[in-house]
């Protein structure tokens, strides 16, 4: 998905598509799986059995295996942490990244019985994080963790048990729980990023995102390769005989994020071109030299909502799961996950 990898990339969620598209419109962008399909007969199959003893349960859908897993809540909650959220982060920012995923599978759970994806196949949740957020069983979790596994299972599951029977509200229902792994310094409102107003997801200062792992990065690419890649995109889009004069009128959000550039006379937005050269933000700067384009790149992901690697820098400075979530999604409120499960 992205032209380098690095330790961000594990948990950096929802990078192109709009947690708004996929609450308010309900269709998410993204698909397919990680693994090649199994081959299948008679359809989709379900896990059996089912979690007993009156477990609260959400429905996961596996597309790489054509498979909808019915999991005890609890036992999903400890799969997406682990897959969002390294183990090795401060206790209470994975507290945090639990209510945060708690009350995301909660709002999707909910949005699949008002309006049901027929993608899904009866699920609620896809196991993808191209399409939702991600989530790892804990076979996987075992091969990649190896001999730490023990370990890192009971941090995660410490979390879990502790902030995942949480979620948060506004107005008294589960809130856009956006997040990503690193914010240019600020995060962004969603009205910037994805054009609607959403109260609780506005821009907040995140200086810890500064001495991130990859905070600032450099991406380079030929004139040839930029051309193919934006024309590939835009079949209408002139570029001209000057690769300097392509990229103009760059305008910036206040937290840095490119909101509109004019590209070979075509308006596009920030994202577009983060879409269509695969950078790891829409933060960033252009220069041209020498027949290579330079982007410099600011932060990991759209930039709205929590910041994961801002929050473990506040737990580190001695800020509570509590603490980071209303620094992140001011106006909201904690209330019993138990509240919205029958």
């Amino acid at each position: 998905m992205r032209l380098k990898v690095s330790v961000a990339a594990v948990f950096a969620a929802v990078t192109f598509a709009s947690p708004l598209a996929v609450f308010l419109a309900g269709t998410p962008e993204g698909g397919g799986g990680s693994s090649p399909a199994s081959p299948q007969s008679g359809g989709t199959e379900s896990s059996s059995p089912a979690p007993a003893g009156g477990q609260a349960t959400i429905k996961v859908y596996d597309s790489a295996q054509d498979k909808v897993m019915e999991l005890a809540f609890s036992d999903y909650l400890r799969g997406a942490l682990a897959a969002e959220m390294p183990p090795t982060f401060a206790p209470e920012a994975l507290k945090a990244q639990a209510t945060a995923c708690a009350t995301y599978a909660l709002r999707l759970k909910q949005q699949a019985a008002e309006s049901p994806n027929e993608s899904l196949k009866g699920a609620d949740i896809s196991v993808d994080s191209r399409l939702h957020q991600g989530y790892i069983s804990d076979a996987d979790l075992q091969t990649r963790w190896g001999q730490n596994y023990d370990y890192y299972r009971s941090l995660i599951q410490e979390a879990v048990d502790q902030s995942g029977n949480q979620i948060l509200t506004y107005e008294g229902a589960p809130i856009i729980s956006a997040y990503h792994s690193i914010s240019p310094g600020k995060t962004e409102a969603a009205e910037d990023i994805w054009g609607q107003a959403v109260p609780y997801l506005v821009s907040v200062d995140s200086p810890g995102d500064l001495l991130a792992p990859d905070y600032e990065t450099k991406e380079t690419f030929t004139k040839d390769v930029v051309k193919e890649n934006l024309s590939q995109k835009w079949s209408d889009i002139a570029l001209g005989d000057d690769p300097a004069t392509w990229f103009a009128d760059l305008a910036t959000t206040p937290s840095g994020t490119v909101k509109t550039l004019t590209v070979g006379g075509k308006a596009l937005s920030g994202g577009d071109i983060r879409s269509a050269l695969n950078l790891r933000c829409a933060a960033f700067s252009v220069s041209y030299k020498d027949g290579t384009f330079t982007f410099d790149v600011k932060g990991y992901g759209h930039g709205v909502g929590m910041s994961q690697y801002g929050a473990d820098y506040m737990a580190r400075q001695g800020s509570s799961a509590q603490d980071i979530l209303a620094h992140y999604y001011p106006g909201t409120a904690l209330e019993p996950l138990a509240n919205f499960l029958s």
